[in-house]
Protein backbone atom coordinates (compact mmCIF):
# COMPACT_ATOMS: atom_id res chain seq x y z
CA UNK A 1 0.00 0.00 0.00
CA UNK A 2 2.84 2.35 0.81
CA UNK A 3 4.49 1.74 -2.56
CA UNK A 4 1.16 2.14 -4.37
CA UNK A 5 0.75 5.51 -2.68
CA UNK A 6 4.23 6.49 -3.84
CA UNK A 7 3.43 5.34 -7.36
CA UNK A 8 0.21 7.34 -7.39
CA UNK A 9 2.06 10.35 -6.03
CA UNK A 10 4.59 10.05 -8.86
CA UNK A 11 1.79 9.72 -11.40
CA UNK A 12 0.16 12.90 -10.09
CA UNK A 13 3.05 15.00 -11.38
CA UNK A 14 2.65 14.04 -15.00
CA UNK A 15 1.49 14.92 -18.45
CA UNK A 16 3.37 18.19 -18.77
CA UNK A 17 5.73 19.38 -21.51
CA UNK A 18 8.10 21.79 -19.75
CA UNK A 19 10.41 22.05 -22.76
CA UNK A 20 7.63 23.31 -25.01
CA UNK A 21 7.55 27.07 -25.47
CA UNK A 22 4.05 26.90 -26.87
CA UNK A 23 1.45 24.75 -26.84
CA UNK A 24 5.11 9.78 -38.66
CA UNK A 25 5.22 5.60 -38.45
CA UNK A 26 2.73 8.05 -38.25
CA UNK A 27 1.14 8.09 -41.69
CA UNK A 28 0.02 11.60 -42.60
CA UNK A 29 1.93 13.08 -39.70
CA UNK A 30 4.80 15.49 -39.22
CA UNK A 31 8.05 15.69 -37.29
CA UNK A 32 7.64 16.28 -33.56
CA UNK A 33 9.19 19.29 -31.89
CA UNK A 34 11.88 19.03 -29.26
CA UNK A 35 10.26 18.22 -25.90
CA UNK A 36 6.79 17.76 -27.38
CA UNK A 37 6.42 14.12 -26.29
CA UNK A 38 8.70 13.76 -23.25
CA UNK A 39 7.07 10.44 -22.24
CA UNK A 40 7.82 8.75 -25.60
CA UNK A 41 10.21 5.78 -25.57
CA UNK A 42 11.67 3.82 -28.47
CA UNK A 43 12.42 0.12 -27.93
CA UNK A 44 15.20 -1.06 -30.21
CA UNK A 45 16.91 -4.29 -31.16
CA UNK A 46 20.35 -4.04 -32.75
CA UNK A 47 19.62 -0.33 -32.96
CA UNK A 48 16.46 -1.00 -35.01
CA UNK A 49 13.24 0.45 -33.63
CA UNK A 50 10.51 -2.17 -33.21
CA UNK A 51 8.01 -0.74 -30.70
CA UNK A 52 7.16 2.31 -28.67
CA UNK A 53 6.41 2.74 -24.98
CA UNK A 54 5.44 5.52 -22.59
CA UNK A 55 6.98 6.59 -19.28
CA UNK A 56 4.70 6.18 -16.25
CA UNK A 57 7.14 6.69 -13.37
CA UNK A 58 10.88 6.86 -12.80
CA UNK A 59 10.95 3.05 -12.86
CA UNK A 60 8.03 1.93 -15.04
CA UNK A 61 7.03 2.07 -18.70
CA UNK A 62 3.87 0.84 -20.40
CA UNK A 63 3.71 -0.72 -23.86
CA UNK A 64 1.77 -3.34 -25.83
CA UNK A 65 1.99 -7.01 -24.82
CA UNK A 66 2.30 -8.13 -28.45
CA UNK A 67 5.66 -6.36 -28.73
CA UNK A 68 7.33 -9.07 -26.65
CA UNK A 69 7.90 -12.77 -27.06
CA UNK A 70 8.95 -13.91 -23.60
CA UNK A 71 9.92 -17.55 -23.22
CA UNK A 72 10.58 -17.76 -19.50
CA UNK A 73 13.40 -17.21 -17.04
CA UNK A 74 15.39 -20.18 -18.25
CA UNK A 75 15.96 -18.70 -21.71
CA UNK A 76 18.46 -16.03 -20.73
CA UNK A 77 19.35 -13.37 -18.23
CA UNK A 78 18.68 -9.68 -18.27
CA UNK A 79 22.05 -7.94 -18.52
CA UNK A 80 20.89 -4.45 -17.63
CA UNK A 81 18.30 -1.86 -18.47
CA UNK A 82 14.94 -3.61 -18.09
CA UNK A 83 14.49 -5.56 -14.89
CA UNK A 84 11.23 -7.25 -15.91
CA UNK A 85 8.48 -7.25 -18.50
CA UNK A 86 4.98 -8.08 -17.28
CA UNK A 87 2.33 -8.66 -19.95
CA UNK A 88 -1.30 -8.76 -18.89
CA UNK A 89 -2.12 -12.35 -17.83
CA UNK A 90 -5.26 -12.32 -20.00
CA UNK A 91 -3.52 -11.12 -23.16
CA UNK A 92 -4.91 -13.05 -26.11
CA UNK A 93 -2.67 -13.42 -29.15
CA UNK A 94 -5.59 -14.31 -31.42
CA UNK A 95 -7.86 -11.38 -30.60
CA UNK A 96 -5.31 -8.86 -29.24
CA UNK A 97 -7.50 -8.40 -26.18
CA UNK A 98 -5.74 -7.09 -23.04
CA UNK A 99 -2.83 -5.92 -25.20
CA UNK A 100 -0.78 -4.19 -22.50
CA UNK A 101 2.49 -4.80 -20.66
CA UNK A 102 4.47 -2.88 -18.07
CA UNK A 103 8.27 -2.74 -18.09
CA UNK A 104 10.37 -2.05 -15.01
CA UNK A 105 13.67 -0.27 -15.50
CA UNK A 106 16.69 -1.64 -13.67
CA UNK A 107 17.58 1.89 -12.62
CA UNK A 108 15.33 4.92 -12.21
CA UNK A 109 15.39 7.54 -14.91
CA UNK A 110 15.90 11.17 -13.95
CA UNK A 111 13.11 13.45 -15.09
CA UNK A 112 14.17 16.56 -16.98
CA UNK A 113 12.27 19.01 -19.12
CA UNK A 114 12.76 16.54 -21.97
CA UNK A 115 11.89 13.37 -20.02
CA UNK A 116 8.51 13.34 -18.26
CA UNK A 117 5.82 10.79 -17.35
CA UNK A 118 2.42 10.74 -18.99
CA UNK A 119 -0.72 10.79 -16.80
CA UNK A 120 -2.94 7.76 -16.27
CA UNK A 121 -6.67 8.58 -16.38
CA UNK A 122 -9.07 7.47 -13.69
CA UNK A 123 -10.83 4.20 -14.45
CA UNK A 124 -14.11 6.06 -14.78
CA UNK A 125 -12.82 8.81 -17.04
CA UNK A 126 -14.60 9.21 -20.36
CA UNK A 127 -12.77 10.31 -23.50
CA UNK A 128 -15.63 11.39 -25.77
CA UNK A 129 -15.99 10.44 -29.42
CA UNK A 130 -14.67 13.08 -31.85
CA UNK A 131 -12.14 14.33 -29.30
CA UNK A 132 -8.87 15.29 -30.99
CA UNK A 133 -5.86 13.48 -29.54
CA UNK A 134 -2.22 12.85 -30.49
CA UNK A 135 -0.24 9.84 -31.61
CA UNK A 136 3.55 9.69 -31.87
CA UNK A 137 6.15 7.16 -32.95
CA UNK A 138 8.88 6.04 -35.33
CA UNK A 139 6.79 3.63 -37.38
CA UNK A 140 6.74 3.50 -41.15
CA UNK A 141 5.30 6.40 -43.10
CA UNK A 142 3.91 6.68 -46.62
CA UNK A 143 5.68 4.23 -48.91
CA UNK A 144 6.75 2.19 -45.83
CA UNK A 145 9.65 4.57 -45.22
CA UNK A 146 11.06 4.54 -41.70
CA UNK A 147 11.46 8.05 -40.26
CA UNK A 148 14.69 9.19 -38.69
CA UNK A 149 12.92 11.50 -36.26
CA UNK A 150 9.90 11.14 -33.99
CA UNK A 151 6.64 11.68 -35.87
CA UNK A 152 3.30 12.97 -34.59
CA UNK A 153 -0.25 13.29 -35.86
CA UNK A 154 -3.66 14.40 -34.64
CA UNK A 155 -6.38 11.77 -34.70
CA UNK A 156 -10.03 11.76 -33.72
CA UNK A 157 -11.50 9.32 -31.22
CA UNK A 158 -14.25 7.30 -32.89
CA UNK A 159 -17.57 6.09 -31.57
CA UNK A 160 -17.17 2.56 -30.21
CA UNK A 161 -20.29 1.16 -31.87
CA UNK A 162 -19.30 2.58 -35.23
CA UNK A 163 -15.76 1.26 -35.01
CA UNK A 164 -16.92 -2.15 -33.87
CA UNK A 165 -19.12 -2.39 -36.96
CA UNK A 166 -16.16 -1.49 -39.18
CA UNK A 167 -14.24 -4.45 -37.76
CA UNK A 168 -17.12 -6.94 -37.83
CA UNK A 169 -17.67 -6.52 -34.09
CA UNK A 170 -14.21 -7.87 -33.24
CA UNK A 171 -13.60 -5.08 -30.72
CA UNK A 172 -13.81 -5.69 -26.98
CA UNK A 173 -14.32 -3.24 -24.13
CA UNK A 174 -10.52 -3.09 -23.77
CA UNK A 175 -10.17 -1.59 -27.23
CA UNK A 176 -10.88 1.80 -28.78
CA UNK A 177 -10.47 3.37 -32.21
CA UNK A 178 -8.89 6.59 -33.36
CA UNK A 179 -8.28 8.05 -36.78
CA UNK A 180 -10.57 9.19 -39.58
CA UNK A 181 -13.12 7.29 -41.64
CA UNK A 182 -11.48 8.56 -44.80
CA UNK A 183 -8.08 7.26 -43.65
CA UNK A 184 -4.91 9.23 -44.49
CA UNK A 185 -3.76 9.61 -40.84
CA UNK A 186 -2.96 6.57 -38.70
CA UNK A 187 -0.41 4.71 -36.62
CA UNK A 188 1.44 1.95 -38.47
CA UNK A 189 4.12 -0.77 -38.36
CA UNK A 190 6.65 0.24 -35.73
CA UNK A 191 4.24 2.37 -33.73
CA UNK A 192 2.98 -0.58 -31.66
CA UNK A 193 3.12 0.03 -27.93
CA UNK A 194 3.29 3.78 -28.43
CA UNK A 195 0.99 6.28 -26.73
CA UNK A 196 -2.28 7.85 -27.78
CA UNK A 197 -2.54 10.92 -25.55
CA UNK A 198 -5.35 13.40 -25.00
CA UNK A 199 -5.00 16.83 -23.44
CA UNK A 200 -7.53 17.61 -20.74
CA UNK A 201 -8.76 21.06 -19.59
CA UNK A 202 -6.06 21.06 -16.90
CA UNK A 203 -3.51 21.22 -19.73
CA UNK A 204 -2.07 17.82 -18.77
CA UNK A 205 -1.79 14.96 -21.26
CA UNK A 206 -3.40 11.66 -20.34
CA UNK A 207 -2.70 8.23 -21.80
CA UNK A 208 -5.95 7.23 -23.50
CA UNK A 209 -4.64 4.30 -25.53
CA UNK A 210 -1.71 2.18 -26.67
CA UNK A 211 -1.14 1.42 -30.35
CA UNK A 212 -2.32 -2.16 -30.77
CA UNK A 213 -3.56 -3.29 -34.20
CA UNK A 214 -5.38 -2.42 -37.38
CA UNK A 215 -5.88 -3.49 -40.98
CA UNK A 216 -3.41 -1.83 -43.29
CA UNK A 217 -2.22 1.68 -42.53
CA UNK A 218 -4.35 4.79 -42.94
CA UNK A 219 -6.89 2.95 -45.09
CA UNK A 220 -10.43 4.29 -45.41
CA UNK A 221 -12.87 2.82 -42.87
CA UNK A 222 -9.99 1.00 -41.15
CA UNK A 223 -9.02 3.22 -38.21
CA UNK A 224 -6.27 2.29 -35.79
CA UNK A 225 -7.25 0.14 -32.82
CA UNK A 226 -5.78 1.00 -29.43
CA UNK A 227 -5.72 -0.65 -26.04
CA UNK A 228 -8.19 1.30 -23.87
CA UNK A 229 -6.27 2.44 -20.79
CA UNK A 230 -9.25 3.27 -18.57
CA UNK A 231 -10.25 -0.42 -18.64
CA UNK A 232 -6.76 -1.58 -17.68
CA UNK A 233 -5.59 1.21 -15.38
CA UNK A 234 -6.23 -0.77 -12.22
CA UNK A 235 -4.21 -3.74 -13.49
CA UNK A 236 -1.35 -1.44 -14.46
CA UNK A 237 -1.21 0.05 -10.96
CA UNK A 238 -1.57 -3.38 -9.34
CA UNK A 239 1.31 -4.73 -11.44
CA UNK A 240 3.51 -1.79 -10.48
CA UNK A 241 2.64 -2.00 -6.79
CA UNK A 242 3.47 -5.73 -6.72
CA UNK A 243 7.16 -4.86 -7.00
CA UNK A 244 8.27 -2.29 -4.39
CA UNK A 245 11.54 -0.81 -5.54
CA UNK A 246 14.70 -2.11 -3.90
CA UNK A 247 17.15 0.15 -5.74
CA UNK A 248 15.54 3.55 -5.39
CA UNK A 249 18.80 5.11 -4.27
CA UNK A 250 20.94 3.85 -7.14
CA UNK A 251 22.57 6.36 -9.44
CA UNK A 252 20.17 7.69 -12.07
CA UNK A 253 20.83 7.32 -15.76
CA UNK A 254 23.05 9.96 -17.33
CA UNK A 255 21.57 11.11 -20.60
CA UNK A 256 23.72 12.14 -23.51
CA UNK A 257 23.46 15.62 -24.95
CA UNK A 258 21.46 16.17 -28.10
CA UNK A 259 20.59 18.73 -30.69
CA UNK A 260 17.01 19.49 -31.67
CA UNK A 261 16.87 17.02 -34.55
CA UNK A 262 18.61 13.92 -33.22
CA UNK A 263 17.14 10.86 -31.54
CA UNK A 264 19.59 10.88 -28.65
CA UNK A 265 19.36 8.62 -25.66
CA UNK A 266 20.79 6.58 -22.87
CA UNK A 267 20.79 3.12 -24.40
CA UNK A 268 20.39 0.14 -22.10
CA UNK A 269 21.35 -3.29 -23.41
CA UNK A 270 19.04 -6.06 -22.27
CA UNK A 271 18.01 -9.54 -23.30
CA UNK A 272 14.23 -9.64 -23.12
CA UNK A 273 14.10 -13.41 -23.34
CA UNK A 274 13.87 -13.65 -19.57
CA UNK A 275 12.54 -12.27 -16.36
CA UNK A 276 15.16 -12.19 -13.54
CA UNK A 277 14.95 -15.31 -11.40
CA UNK A 278 15.88 -13.30 -8.31
CA UNK A 279 12.53 -11.48 -8.29
CA UNK A 280 9.99 -13.38 -10.37
CA UNK A 281 6.65 -11.97 -11.44
CA UNK A 282 3.61 -13.12 -9.43
CA UNK A 283 1.77 -16.12 -10.83
CA UNK A 284 -1.12 -13.96 -11.98
CA UNK A 285 1.25 -11.89 -14.11
CA UNK A 286 3.69 -14.52 -15.33
CA UNK A 287 5.44 -13.99 -18.67
CA UNK A 288 3.59 -15.39 -21.66
CA UNK A 289 4.60 -16.06 -25.25
CA UNK A 290 3.27 -13.57 -27.76
CA UNK A 291 3.47 -15.44 -31.04
CA UNK A 292 2.69 -12.58 -33.36
CA UNK A 293 -0.10 -10.46 -34.77
CA UNK A 294 -3.73 -11.40 -34.17
CA UNK A 295 -5.01 -13.67 -36.89
CA UNK A 296 -7.83 -11.30 -37.71
CA UNK A 297 -5.73 -8.19 -37.93
CA UNK A 298 -2.33 -6.62 -38.44
CA UNK A 299 -0.25 -5.81 -35.38
CA UNK A 300 1.93 -2.77 -35.62
CA UNK A 301 5.32 -4.12 -34.63
CA UNK A 302 8.18 -2.89 -36.80
CA UNK A 303 10.25 -5.34 -38.78
CA UNK A 304 13.53 -5.93 -36.97
CA UNK A 305 16.53 -7.01 -38.96
CA UNK A 306 17.95 -10.32 -37.82
CA UNK A 307 15.19 -11.52 -35.55
CA UNK A 308 11.71 -11.28 -34.09
CA UNK A 309 11.02 -8.05 -32.17
CA UNK A 310 11.74 -8.36 -28.49
CA UNK A 311 13.59 -11.68 -28.66
CA UNK A 312 17.12 -10.88 -29.74
CA UNK A 313 20.26 -10.71 -27.64
CA UNK A 314 20.76 -6.98 -27.96
CA UNK A 315 17.58 -5.05 -27.19
CA UNK A 316 18.03 -1.40 -26.37
CA UNK A 317 15.66 0.92 -24.64
CA UNK A 318 15.89 4.45 -26.01
CA UNK A 319 14.45 7.50 -24.32
CA UNK A 320 13.52 10.14 -26.86
CA UNK A 321 15.13 13.42 -25.85
CA UNK A 322 13.09 15.55 -28.20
Amino acid sequence: LQFLALALSSLADCGSRPAMQTASRIVGGSEASRGEFPWQVSLRENNEHFCGAAILTEKWLVSAAHCFRIQGSESGAVKMGIARIIPHPSYNTDTADYDVAVLELARPVTFTKYIQPVCLPDAGHHFPARKKCLISGWGTREGMVKPEFLQKATVELLDQTLCSSLYSHALTDRMMCAGYLEGKVDSCQGDSGGPLVCQEPSGKFFLAGIVSWGIGCAEARRPGVYTRITKLRDWILDAISAFPTSIANTAPLTHSSTNSNVVSSEELSTATGAVPTTSPAPAASKPVTASGPPGMSTSRVGTVAGGVPGTGPDVRLVLWLS
